[in-house]
């Protein structure tokens, strides 16, 4: 082994190169190690058992094992000679040439990077051969003076680390520089509270100097000074180095190359626990940054090509960055990131080899994306997933590779007779990776990096769950707590299990470790003493961390509430209702403080026992994990000014949950609390001594009995207040107050200064400036105010800027109708704008209002709130008669002052105004045309069927249209012109320019020799100063054979079951038609119709513009099988509609047309059932197992899909192993007259013991087994 060790150890940071040694210690051992007594030879004891400790002596040289061959594939052909399954195996997954050349490469020092594919392939290959699990209980080194085995748990044997991320594997940057070790009294000075653990390991050195590397502790290499001692080491000549990522190197100088244990000693720090990590951690969001954090974000991001291409370029690893987005949040720190990540491939991937042997990744695909499509993988595929998704979301970290202490769960633990004491053994199933994180924790990105182990433990143990009991669940100190844990497992063994049992208050506390009996039982008794805090004590007990649970008893005693602060303890409720409330509540017996005990703020009269309900938002609280409660209260608007006291009460209640009500209570002593505010006014405020409603009526406007002040230019307003505490009610004497006037322009009218009473007024004169309607006053004091109306009754009016001209709408285009537009301003008569109203615009003719006629006969608001300008564009509805109007505005009255902070809608009706437009508004239609159509001298219809036909041509015959149109009762104007259009071909037919003469009179014929076969739409257009328009329209029909095109997706039909589908055209001349009606037909080969074995829709109308058909349809269950025809026909039938005008036509018009024969075969589908179970045994013994010599009976039977028997044909029925061997068989089953088949067999010793090892096959072949039924499916049943 030393020369293994050797070779693992030797300078330089090189994965594959650890890797081809271990593959060739591997090779070796399967090739070599063939039993025990071998492998006892090789390395001079018995393999130790990893849940025992045994005494054998430590021999002071691990043996070595043999050279390696010169030629490693002979010597891998040749085990294969001797392994033939293995070798099946081996080729599943590696080519031997291909792992020769591997470990050739390892060989000849001339190795590249760590190759993640390359490793895991070429691993799992040796993995399937004999010898590997002798490999993986093959010792590396072995660990002295630990503390405990919980101590040992989770500690990682840091070997290499690496910072870039290729796709395929990894690459180390770090460069390695000396370092001094530890010396005695640097330790004793600094780091004595830590263990120094003592090392040992075989090795096999060179004569000279031989560098190898160290395994480390995180974060840094403590290695002790003067701690290396082998007997042919040279004294003084040991020489640590250190890279950058803490991976250490040790230089040793050897006198001869004698195999030797080389021991050392080392220690690592405590590591911080999760509490503090998060506790530290700043959100990244929050980081400024700096040149050093941005260097470190550049190493420890980096992913290939960039982070953004590589998230982009990788769907699969997309799809779980998108879902790990989810769960991030903005603000999460980078140990809360690293945790999400954690959690989530802890929960959606699974440990499993399965994948990597069948589907290992492609030499250039890139490893997490083939892990994220796989969704499994081993430990190289967790951490460097969990690494590459961490710096996608931002968190510098890297990849580590070294050995656990931990193995399936448990530690190998033995004791070392010649070192006198237990040793922890580390081998090569130790084998492992994880990450190492950086932590910031500032803004400028300083922090620190964590030790970050992904545990991906799913598929390397048993499944195991743990129930937790006790006797005791609540009472006073003097009681025992029995704690009894049951450890259960269907896959592995619960005995000898270590049981942990930890109190979780104050973050978790080890109550003690059992190992479980034969049932899996483990118990520890806990006194209920006086170092037992009060309150309730959640425990649990667990294993290793593939199995909890939790139980939980309660400890009554004394408790104590100390208030020690309320501050602020003068609250001002102007600036701030909030005051901060401390203290703790403690255990005076266990001297402990209390942690999620709930208490309760209470607010008292000072110097009495009255308080208050719901004095404050938050009246209760729980103290936090060291007994403290520190909680930011506001006080609650209720509580008026004045001096109080607070008390905090403790009821019995953890977590507000009254576990010990009537058991356990205690009030605080009292503190005090002033509560005060900033005086608030009230504001009465008057005009002409009438008060104001406001606020307490919401809309005065609204109210006719308010009788609001209703003024004249050059009257005088009396504005007054009286300004009084709102709280006392006394008068606020002395005060500034201001007058203001809101409507026009919120100016200041004036300040005065209220008397003793708190009376203030003033005289406010209304002059020109003053706008006509509804005014809104107020007066302030401070922040405070009050406001009330009054009205200036002067007149209003209508001042048009500007309209159509001339205002006219030709509605002969048809809706919508062109607008008209009119813009104006409501002013009073010193132009001042008046705002906040509405205008209505009204139609009227000679005989009355005609404003429904208008697009939008509603009240209009102005073009901009509390503007006093409008634009109307307006229009005509459809049916308004020509002729010509009067255009009018109105104003009403109305104000809508809503938007003001008194909110309120007038309807002044007596400031009604009005005002025309100069000239009328002339609605008049350009195009009042009608034109009256016929066809052969009948004239055309809007409906067509077999009562009222449209007119029939053959091709070459001459159609004759006849028009007569008039525009506004007269004839067609002189150079008006009528067309005729095809309007399904968009082709003109004939037209004709009308003259004076012809009286609106036009006769247009048609040639019909250019027209296709079928339904034809024509148009009649009439056009007059170039503006065109449909005004009739007729069908005609051209008899003539028309083309089918048809074609079927399925030419093999199962009756009953499938669902075919024949799609095609009807054409004519390439010109696809409308209307015609398509029916599909199916004939025997002898040309019977036997259409009727259609199911579904079998006629079908062609609307659409491509005149294209489909048909879905399906075979009867009755359809004899065989083989037969469909063709689609042409019926002569024609069904439309366009437009105005519709045709059907139920009986033949036209001559029918076939499409050319689709040739189907129709199959029948044949059923195997059950008849009862099945099958029984003669003996009826042992429903479980096959009893020989007993006789097994099969019967059942077979079906039409039709539920018809089948008689008289052969089945095959077979006794089958589950991986599909037939174990016994007969094909000549025949069926009786009912369909019915029975079979028997005779059990004997080629069966299998258990029934569950094989399954009853029947089968039914139309083609085989002597049967000769075409166009049958055919069936198959498993009975079992």
């Amino acid at each position: 082994m030393s020369e293994l060790r050797e070779e693992i150890l030797r300078a330089g940071i090189n994965k594959k190169r650890v890797i081809g040694v271990v593959l060739v210690a591997i090779l070796l051992m399967s090739v070599f190690a063939y039993s025990v007594f071998f492998f006892s030879f090789l390395f001079g004891s018995q393999r130790p058992s990893p849940n025992e400790k045994y005494h054998d002596e430590y021999e002071d040289v691990l043996k070595v094992m043999p050279p390696l061959p010169l030629d490693i594939l002979a010597s891998l052909m040749d085990y294969f000679l001797q392994n033939p399954e293995d070798y099946l195996k081996f080729m599943d997954l590696l080519d031997p040439q291909d792992f020769a050349d591997v470990i050739n490469e390892m060989i000849d020092a001339d190795i590249d990077d760590f190759d993640i594919g390359d490793f895991s392939q070429t691993l799992l290959a040796i993995l399937g051969a004999a010898g590997a699990l002798l490999l993986g209980e093959q010792e590396i080194f072995r660990v002295y003076d630990y503390g405990s085995l919980v101590d040992m748990q989770d500690v990682l044997w840091k070997y290499e680390s690496f910072d870039q991320y290729n796709g395929s594997g990894w690459h180390s940057n770090a460069v390695p520089g000396v370092i001094d070790f530890i010396p005695l009294s640097e330790y004793y000075s600094q780091y004595s509270s830590l263990d120094i653990l003592k090392i040992k390991m075989g090795i096999n050195p060179n004569a000279g100097p031989t560098s190898m590397v160290l395994p480390s502790l995180f974060p840094y290499p403590y290695v002790m000074e003067d701690s290396f001692s082998a007997p042919n080491l040279v004294p003084g000549s040991p020489l640590l180095n250190k890279d950058n990522f803490n991976c250490s190197l040790i230089g040793l100088d050897f006198s001869s190359p004698d195999a030797v244990n080389l021991t050392f000693e080392l220690f690592g720090e405590n590591l911080p626990t999760e509490q503090d990590i998060n506790g530290s951690a700043i959100s990244l969001n929050l980081i400024t940054g700096s040149a050093g954090y941005s260097s470190l974000l550049t190493q420890f991001t980096q992913l290939p090509p960039t982070v953004n291409d590589y998230i982009n370029i990788n769907p699969y690893f997309k799809t779980h960055y998108n879902a790990l987005d989810l769960l991030i949040g903005i603000n999460d720190n980078a140990y809360e990131i690293a945790s999400i990540i954690k959690n989530y491939l802890q929960a959606n991937f699974i440990f499993s080899w399965d994948a990597i042997m069948s589907d290992p990744a492609e030499d250039t695909e890139d490893v997490v994306e083939w892990f994220s499509e796989h969704g499994e993988g081993l430990f190289a595929e967790f951490t460097s997933a969990f690494v590459v998704f961490a710096r996608a979301f931002g968190v510098p970290s890297r990849f580590v590779d070294g050995y656990r202490s931990v193995s399936m769960g448990q530690i190998d633990e033995i004791y070392d007779s010649q070192e006198g004491k237990n040793a922890v053994l580390i081998k090569y199933k130790h084998l492992y990776n994880w990450a190492e994180v950086f932590i910031p924790t500032d803004i400028t990105g300083n922090g620190y990096w964590i030790q970050f182990d992904i545990e991906p433990e799913s598929a390397s143990q048993g499944q195991f769950s743990l129930t937790l009991n006790s006797n005791f669940s609540s009472g006073y100190r003097g009681s025992v707590a029995n704690l009894t844990a049951i450890l259960s497992s269907l896959e592995s063994s619960v005995a000898n299990r270590t049981i942990t049992f930890t109190d979780l208050l104050s973050g978790g506390t080890t109550i003690g470790q059992m190992l479980t009996d034969q049932n899996g039982q483990a118990s520890i008794l806990v006194d209920i003493n006086n170092s037992q805090v009060v309150g309730p004590h959640p425990i649990a007990a667990s294993f290793s961390t593939l199995a909890s649970d939790t139980t939980s008893y309660l400890v009554y005693g004394d408790i104590d509430v100390k208030l020690l602060s309320v501050n602020p303890a003068l609250v001002n409720r102007s600036i701030s209702n909030s005051t901060t409330i401390q203290g703790y509540v403690m255990d005076p017996i266990a001297d402990q403080r209390v942690e999620n005990a709930t208490v309760e703020f209470v607010l008292l009269r000072i110097g009495t026992n009255n308080s208050f309900a719901n004095p404050f938002d938050t009246i209760y609280t729980e103290t936090d994990s060291n007994g403290n409660f520190n909680s930011i209260t506001n006080v609650d608007p209720s509580v008026i000014r004045g001096n109080y006291e607070v008390r905090v009460d403790f009821n019995g209640s953890w977590n507000r949950i009254p576990l010990a009500l009537g058991f356990m209570s205690n009030s605080s002593e009292r503190i005090g609390l002033n509560v005060t505010e900033d005086f608030t006014y009230k504001l009465l405020f008057s005009i002409n001594g009438t008060p104001t409603k406001h606020p307490f009526d919401p809309d005065p406007g609204d109210d006719p009995a308010n009788n609001l002040i209703n003024v004249k230019r050059g009257d005088q307003l009396n504005l007054s207040v009286i300004v009084l505490d709102d709280v006392t009610g006394t008068p606020g004497s002395g005060e500034n107050v201001d007058f203001y006037d809101y409507t026009n322009g919120d100016v200041l009218i004036d300040s005065k200064i209220t008397d003793s009473n708190g009376n203030a007024w003033m005289t406010y004169n209304i002059g020109n400036s003053n706008k006509s309607g509804p005014t809104l006053v107020y007066t302030q004091v401070n922040s405070f105010r009050n406001y009330s109306y009054y009205i200036v009754n002067e007149s209003i009016g209508i001042s048009i800027t500007s309209y159509s001209n001339p205002p006219r709408i030709d509605i002969s285009g048809g809706a919508p109708y062109p607008q008209f537009n009119i813009q104006c301003e409501l002013i009073d008569v010193f132009s001042n704008p008046i705002n906040y109203s509405y205008l209505d615009l009204k139609m009227n003719d000679s005989v009355g209002d005609t404003t429904s006629y208008l697009t939008t006969p509603l009240s209009v608001n102005p073009i901009s709130l509390g503007s006093n300008s409008f634009n109307f564009d307006r229009s005509v509805n459809v049916g308004t008669p020509n002729n010509n109007y009067t255009i009018k505005l109105e104003f009403t009255g109305i104000f809508d002052l809503s938007s003001t902070p008194y909110s309120s809608t007038f309807n002044i009706s007596y400031l009604y105004t009005s005002t025309e437009i100069p000239k009328q508004l002339m609605v008049w239609d350009s195009s009042n045309v009608i034109i009256l159509l016929d066809i052969e001298g009948i004239s055309a219809k809007t409906i067509y069927d077999d009562f009222n036909q449209p007119e029939l041509y053959n091709r070459g015959d001459i159609a004759n249209f006849e028009v007569l149109i008039t525009q506004s009762s007269n004839p067609a104007p002189t150079g008006s012109i009528v067309r005729l259009k095809d309007a399904y071909t968009n082709t003109y037919l004939n037209s004709s320019i009308f003259s004076f003469s012809d009286n609106g009179y036009k006769q247009l014929n048609v040639n019909t020799s250019t027209l296709h076969s079928g339904l034809h739409y024509i148009e009649v257009e009439f056009e007059y100063n170039s503006i065109a328009n449909i005004y009739n329209s007729t069908y005609i029909v051209i008899n003539g054979p028309v083309s089918i095109s048809s074609s079927s997706d399925d030419n093999a039909i199962q009756r009953n079951f499938d669902t075919f589908s024949i799609t095609g055209t009807v054409i004519n001349d390439t010109i696809a038609l409308k209307g015609l009606q398509v029916e599909i037909i199916l004939l025997t080969k002898s040309y019977f119709n036997a259409s009727g074995n259609i199911t579904g829709v079998t006629t079908d109308f062609i609307s659409d513009v491509g005149g294209t058909y489909t048909f879905l349809n399906q075979i009867s269950a009755n359809c004899p099988q065989g083989e037969y025809l469909i063709i689609i026909n042409f019926t002569g039938r024609i069904q439309h509609s366009d437009g105005p005008i519709s045709i059907n036509l139920s009986n033949p018009y036209m001559i029918s047309s076939n499409s050319s024969p689709i040739q189907v075969n129709i199959t029948a589908r044949t059923i195997i059932i059950k008849d009862g179970n099945g099958f029984h045994t003669e003996s009826g013994l042992e429903p479980t197992l096959w009893i020989n010599t007993d006789i097994l009976h099969v019967y059942g039977n077979l079906t039409w899909d039709n539920s018809t028997k089948i008689s008289n044909v052969n089945v095959s029925v077979s006794i089958r192993l589950l991986n599909g061997s037939i174990i016994t068989s007969n094909s000549s089953v025949i069926t009786n007259s009912s369909g019915q088949f029975n079979v028997f067999f005779v059990i004997d010793s080629n069966w299998p013991a258990f029934r569950s090892q094989t399954e009853i096959w029947v089968e039914f072949k139309p083609m085989a087994y002597g049967n000769y039924l075409p166009y049958v499916e055919e069936a198959s049943l498993k009975f079992n």
